[in-house]
């Protein structure tokens, strides 16, 4: 098997697992004034996403950042669709651009740039 081959599944998993720490501490961090939410939920996602694909960058080495960062946007929308779609109850008020586009460009070039930084 070439090093350099992207297996889906683990991108996927790598994308999950920050993603349900963030979901989680997303709970807490609402509790905060919004002015306060805000840096905290850009600095939270940096990090825990920086930090996971740091791990999988540094064993699998070779691998496109580009293209494993599009197979995570499109685990996060897969993600967050079953989430949202079966298991979330709540309102959907905070799906804006402040609120969600901008932290998933952040996560976006967290993965790529730590891919660069890591090939």
């Amino acid at each position: 098997m070439d090093p350099r081959t992207i297996r889906i599944f683990s991108v996927a998993i790598t994308t999950f697992i920050p993603w349900l720490i963030s979901v989680a501490a997303l709970g807490a961090i609402t509790m905060l004034p919004y002015a306060i939410s805000v840096p905290v939920h850009y600095a939270l996602v940096v990090l825990l996403f920086g930090v996971g694909f740091g791990f999988y960058f540094h064993g699998h080495k070779g691998v496109d950042p580009f293209t494993v960062m599009g197979i995570a946007v499109l685990s996060i929308f897969l993600f967050d669709s079953i989430y949202f779609g079966f298991l979330y109850e709540g309102e959907l008020w905070f799906l804006t651009y402040t609120d969600y586009f901008l932290p998933l460009f952040l996560i976006s070039s967290t993965i790529y740039w730590v891919g660069k930084f890591l090939k």
